[in-house]
């Protein structure tokens, strides 16, 4: 799996969104975790300052996508792994 975040070394402990992640154009960690379903997931700045999770895939050649906003750096890396496991394991995510 590969991951992708400018500053990530910065990344412990992170309280309020850094710098580095509200001045990105766009996702500022993407990650493409291989699998069936050819997916990526992505962490971007959303609206509130809340952070938005957002995975793309395709099954059968259907594009889906789900997404969720959420508070805080490390609950939104924790969801965005788990949706990146599960779509190289070869099973959609779930939003709860």
């Amino acid at each position: 799996m590969q991951s992708v975040a400018a500053g990530a070394d910065n990344v412990c402990g992170v309280t309020d969104l850094a710098r580095w992640m509200t001045s990105a154009p766009g996702a500022f960690v993407t990650m493409r975790p291989g699998g069936p379903f050819d997916g990526s997931v992505a962490i971007s700045v959303g609206s509130e300052g809340r952070l938005l999770v957002e995975a793309t895939w395709k099954n059968d050649g259907e594009p889906r996508t789900t997404s969720q906003s959420i508070d805080g750096y490390q609950a939104a890396r924790d969801l965005a792994h788990d949706w990146a496991d599960k779509l190289a394991a070869g099973q959609e995510p779930e939003t709860t």
